[in-house]
């Protein structure tokens, strides 16, 4: 299976201040300010000087594995569902459902190696189509990978999704999850998160990956394509969720 990124009609989705684009079957999204600043722009708050009152909400405990999250993804460049240097000479596509339990082995035991190896290197960029192929539960963790996104931040949220996994279709995917998600992400606005679940732009990408899916056939997750920046991606044939089955296709690309 070849999936041709070359050549694709760009689609344009235009809602209120910001844009969807899609383009080279990769999705892109800027979020522009009344300023034309970036959704993944922070602020600093000068430090209160103000003792907290009685009515100050507890902080509540970050999730388990939540410094590992921050620490592999820590200064890695971010733009919707890409991670790494956008001019990297190879691109690697994973089509992952949030509730697969194959995708979560690939989360912990792959990717921070190839996180380390070719990304932090500059040599390769990752692209996600997160998908719901297992049922209704899937969706909810779709809206807020994505949602993480539109705030540079969807690999982050991705990963300790993973590493709160729940038995398929149980409905652990709740909103409390998703908010303890957020809230253990640094800077992540979980309350814009939230509202963002149900925008247009999150719509817009969730119907396009599902678009993509359906464009390369995908018949199960994970899968992956990986190939030169701008040309065709083969899909990988990969005999096992370790660091060495995706080795030998990697190097012979990076060359």
């Amino acid at each position: 299976m070849k999936l041709n990124l070359h050549g694709r009609n760009a689609v344009y989705v235009g809602v209120g201040i910001a844009a969807l684009v899609i383009a080279l079957a990769l999705i892109l999204v800027s979020v522009l300010g009344s300023s034309g600043g970036t959704s993944a722009s922070t602020t600093s708050a000068a430090p209160s000087t103000t003792a907290p009152s009685s009515s100050t909400p507890l902080i509540e405990p970050k999730l388990p594995g939540a410094a590992a999250t921050a620490a592999l993804f820590r200064g890695v460049p971010q733009h919707l569902n890409q991670l790494g240097n956008p001019n990297a000479k190879v691109t690697l596509i994973e089509f992952a459902d949030p509730q697969c339990p194959y995708c979560q082995r690939f989360a912990l035991d792959v990717l921070p190696t190839i996180v380390k190896e070719y990304v932090r290197t500059g040599k390769v960029k990752l692209v996600l189509f997160a998908i719901n192929i297992l049922g209704p539960n899937s969706d909810n963790g779709l809206r807020g990978i994505y949602a993480a996104g539109l705030q540079g931040k969807l690999w982050n949220f991705a990963d300790l999704l993973y590493k709160s996994q729940g038995a398929e279709n149980s409905g652990w995917i709740t909103d409390d999850l998703l908010r303890q998600t957020g809230n253990s992400i640094p800077g992540l606005d979980t309350t814009k998160l939230l509202s963002d679940r149900f925008s247009p732009e999150v719509n817009s990408a969730i119907t396009a990956s599902s678009q993509q899916a359906s464009n390369a056939r995908i018949g199960g997750t994970p899968t992956f394509f990986a190939g030169r920046t701008g040309g065709t991606l083969q899909q990988m044939a990969i005999s096992s969720l370790t660091p060495g089955a995706f080795r030998p296709t990697l190097d012979s690309l990076v060359k």
